[in-house]
């Protein structure tokens, strides 16, 4: 960033649009990878990533310079992440990884809508351990999974990240020490050397 990041802050509060998108190359990399290890699925979390800075840009008046930017960032997307899950949780969705028909092997929905040479590259797909370990941390408890992507994947401080959950940092980094014994203990139950 040119500009630094409060001097930015306050020139998009004065309604420069330039100075958002500074802010929104800044962080939109990060936020976007929050999201996808939360909701798991790439086009929610892109759509997701797009909400939330079109709510920090519409809602900047109410940001209080006394916190973090990147904290309050990633509390507007773990609320549209919340969001997003309880509209799930309404709406039974077919995955496209589902098996196309009984009997068919190695044949998905997503097979039949698409040939192969038009599917995009999906990394996380092709690697079966990166996936374990999405499926790994997506089935801990809501609070061990909090604590694991915003300390562990976005490397925010036990402050930031207590920000971000609205707890005590203490309270953090108790969650974390636990989340990283349950996760160890998922992969050690597997086969994984740790």
């Amino acid at each position: 960033m040119g500009s630094s990041e409060q001097e930015l802050i306050e020139k998009a509060k004065a309604g420069d649009k330039y100075a958002f998108s500074e802010l929104f190359y800044a962080y939109k990399d990060r936020i976007f990878g929050y999201l996808y290890r939360y909701i798991g699925n790439y086009q929610t979390a892109e759509d997701l990533t797009i909400e939330t800075f079109m709510l920090a840009y519409t809602n900047l008046a109410g940001y209080k310079e006394m916190g973090v930017f990147s904290s309050w960032l990633f509390r507007i997307a773990t609320n549209c992440a919340k969001k997003e899950l309880r509209r799930r949780s309404r709406h039974k969705e077919v995955s496209l990884e589902e098996p196309a028909m009984d009997g068919a092997e190695n044949m998905t929905l997503g097979d039949t809508l698409t040939d192969e040479k038009r599917k995009p590259d999906n990394e996380a797909r092709e690697n079966e351990l990166q996936e374990f370990i999405y499926k790994v941390v997506d089935n801990l408890k809501k609070k061990y999974k909090d604590v694991l992507i915003l300390c562990d994947s976005e490397g925010l401080k036990y402050e930031e990240a207590a920000k971000v959950l609205r707890c005590n940092y203490k309270t953090v980094g108790t969650r974390l020490k636990r989340a990283r014994k349950l996760f160890y203990d998922i992969l050690k139950k597997h086969g994984f050397k740790i």
